[in-house]
């Protein structure tokens, strides 16, 4: 039965990940990937750590579906909380891409936009605590199994597929449109990658006031 489960669910998951996931993460991630020259290493440097942080969340979310804690639910169920906390992490991240971008143009010739592991891991977790109908399947599942190994392998499983196909469309897809738009527009590259911190400012400010659910 539990096998059984694990494999429903990866496929549950992978269908959130290339769907709906996708699509509400672009806002977010768009930014911070034209801010790193959108190319493949600093993709993969930008979207590893908030990888690790969603599978992170979703993991903590099953021992917390296991284990009952009925307060620590109802905090994570207060989208409101959930949007104030990430909105901050996401106007942290702002920041720190605006002035390592204008240290870089001031101290170097390179453009890149080094990316601290731990505010982006903290991103990833943060969007793991939506709490749509596939996460709430998830942490029914781990709610009723009499394991917490087998809880913790749903929290895994789930955060394994709803990465997988995400994971790949912004290295692969998303980084490729974004480096060559940058090629054709060349001439306006340090502008745009200027533009990229007010931009994920401003979805921070969306994210503070409830317009933008992630």
């Amino acid at each position: 039965m539990e096998p059984l489960a694990l494999l429903s669910l990866f496929i549950i998951a992978l269908s959130y990940g290339a769907t709906a996931c996708m699509l509400t993460c672009m806002p977010l991630l768009s930014p911070i990937l034209l801010a790193n020259s959108a190319t493949r290493q600093q993709s993969l440097r930008v979207l590893l750590p908030i990888s690790l942080g969603r599978i992170s969340g979703y993991i903590a979310l099953s021992v917390v579906a296991y284990y009952g804690a009925t307060m620590i639910k109802s905090l994570i169920s207060d989208t409101t909380l959930m949007g104030y906390l990430l909105g901050s992490v996401t106007l942290i991240l702002a920041g720190r891409l605006w002035f390592s971008l204008r240290t870089s143009s001031c101290c170097s010739t390179s453009m890149q936009a080094p990316q601290e592991a731990i505010p982006l891991f903290m991103t990833g977790v943060f969007l793991s605590m939506s709490l749509c109908a596939p996460v709430i399947t998830m942490m029914t599942l781990s709610a009723t199994t009499p394991s917490l190994l087998w809880a913790i392998a749903y929290g895994f499983t789930f955060g394994l597929g709803a990465t997988l196909l995400w994971f790949l469309f912004f290295s692969v897809v998303l980084t490729a449109i974004l480096k060559e738009s940058l090629l054709h527009l060349s001439r306006y590259r340090v502008v745009l990658q200027h533009t990229a911190p007010i931009l994920l400012a401003g979805v921070a400010i969306a994210i503070f006031n409830g317009w933008i659910h992630l």
